[in-house]
């Protein structure tokens, strides 16, 4: 599984609670810091999380330089990709597919077997059986990372995916998050109406 580079425990990928520290992000003749997936909280925890998300932000805001805001938050579209990328005013970011909001609230699906060896998961999951879904509560606290992901709430499941062809049918396990992306009345109605129109 994915380790922590700050704390050296699993990262899930869990979208908002989640990243990644690339070289340009912080600096790491000043912090202890080094490149590669961190927890958000590990960042607040070292001191850089302001540092980070600057950085990734003025990224964003060169990369899409087009956005609606509210009171606290700013959405970033990608229209090609069909995809926003959100900021809060935690400094927290989410990127998200436009079918998330067919489900209110905003439901998240991350395919967790992408991001390490699915094993640990599953065993902390207590069952192999595809299909059942698993309160995310319960896997974190068997994975003893309460204390890495404030938000809890969602299922982990395993689900069979289908990567072959019409001719050649090849299934594959993964294990699948999903999970609600809170999102205001406003900033809703905003992506609503940013995905009909170009940006």
């Amino acid at each position: 599984m994915t380790e922590c580079s700050l704390c050296g425990r699993p990262v899930l990928g869990l979208a908002g609670q989640d990243w990644s520290v690339l070289p340009w992000m912080v600096d790491q003749r000043a912090t202890d810091v080094r490149p590669g997936p961190a927890h958000v909280r590990c960042l607040h925890e070292y001191g850089v999380a302001r540092e980070w998300a600057e950085a990734v932000e003025a990224y964003y805001c060169a990369r899409w330089p087009r956005w609606l805001s509210g009171p606290d938050w700013r959405l970033h579209v990608s229209a090609p990709a069909r995809r926003f990328h959100l900021w809060r005013s935690d400094g927290r970011l989410s990127s998200f597919p436009y079918a998330s909001l067919r489900h209110h609230p905003a439901l998240l699906v991350t395919e967790l077997a992408e991001v390490g060896n699915g094993a640990a998961l599953a065993t902390a999951m207590g069952t192999a059986d595809a299909g059942v879904e698993v309160p995310l509560a319960w896997v974190l606290r068997e994975l003893r990372l309460t204390d890495r992901y404030p938000d809890e709430t969602g299922t982990i499941a395993r689900r069979l995916r289908s990567v072959g062809t019409a001719g050649r049918p090849e299934l594959i396990e993964v294990l699948v998050a999903r999970h609600p992306l809170p999102l205001d009345t406003e900033c809703r109605r905003a992506a609503h109406a940013r995905m009909h129109r170009p940006v």
